[in-house]
């Protein structure tokens, strides 16, 4: 669950997007940044949830590896050129990759070290690319001794089976019931569920903006409203719209939460500023 901080931060901010661009009404890409921390700490938790899924991926890779070995006799016969076996030893080299990558990638996450994140966002859909391709590489081998091919098949399949968990921690929505994915369901429904908040409060405080910008240029005597910062002018609403039209939030309380947000997003002078304007808005 948001806390309340989370959420009156993220509603300044989706206010000043709105008011900065009158039509980004809060796009995705404000929500990417808004949910920045959120989003570190959901692909932390995909990493752990992704190398749990592949355990045992790197044997079935070796195994992969043999069996093209054993293989290669009929892999020439199916065609002489050579392009199948040029084509089955570049997915094998591919599988190899990704499996070595999926490792590194949890250590990488561990230490906190490199570009994990990119290489996460890299490695889910080249998952998918992979099993795409044996789909299109196994009726090439039909005419292999029956062994052999029922030897290929089989783990093609286990791969297939790595590959449709690897999907799931790609689109965890898409499987509401994994029981695996719950953490992940959890922090998703945690940041919807901030972005609802948050927008129904930037929504309440709109609904009132002539009246709330009214007690801020009346109480800023020497500011003219166009004049102030666009996050210090969102601060001011919100808190404003919360000491005017929320009787059961203590003025007190708004106050020092907008004069955290202040320092936070503009630093002491206008956290200063914001504790004088409400403070005499609260008085009124």
């Amino acid at each position: 669950m948001a806390s309340r901080r989370q959420v009156r931060q993220a509603a300044v901010q989706l206010l000043y997007a709105r008011d900065a661009s009158p039509k980004d009404q809060g796009g995705p890409e404000l929500w990417d940044l808004i949910n920045d921390k959120a989003s570190l700490t959901f692909d932390r938790a995909r990493v752990k949830v992704l190398a749990h899924f592949q355990q045992g991926r790197d044997a079935a890779v070796a195994k992969l590896q043999s069996i093209l070995i054993d293989c290669s006799s009929a892999i020439l016969a199916a065609d002489p050129g050579e392009k199948l076996a040029k084509e089955l030893k570049a997915h094998a080299v591919s599988e190899f990759k990704w499996s070595e990558s999926c490792g590194n990638l949890l250590r990488l996450t561990k230490a906190d070290i490199g570009g994990w994140r990119r290489d996460l966002h890299k490695l889910l859909p080249e998952s998918t690319k992979l099993k795409k391709h044996r789909g299109t590489i196994l009726p090439l081998t039909e005419s292999f001794p029956p062994q052999q091919y029922s030897a290929l098949k089989g783990v093609f399949e286990k791969l297939d089976g790595y590959d449709d968990r690897a999907r799931m921690v790609h689109f965890p929505e898409n499987y509401p019931d994994q029981r695996d994915l719950d953490h992940l369901h959890r922090l998703t429904s945690e940041m919807k569920n901030l972005e609802k908040e948050a927008v129904e409060r930037a929504d309440h405080v709109e609904g009132f903006l002539p009246e709330l910008d009214e007690a801020i240029n009346t109480t800023a005597a020497n500011f003219d409203i166009s004049r102030l910062s666009k996050v210090d002018l969102a601060i001011l609403r919100l808190a404003s719209w919360e000491i005017l039209k929320v009787p059961e939030i203590d003025a007190a309380v708004s106050i020092n939460e907008a004069i955290d947000l202040a320092r936070s997003f503009s630093g002491e002078e206008s956290a200063s500023f914001v504790n004088g304007v409400l403070d005499q808005i609260s008085k009124n």
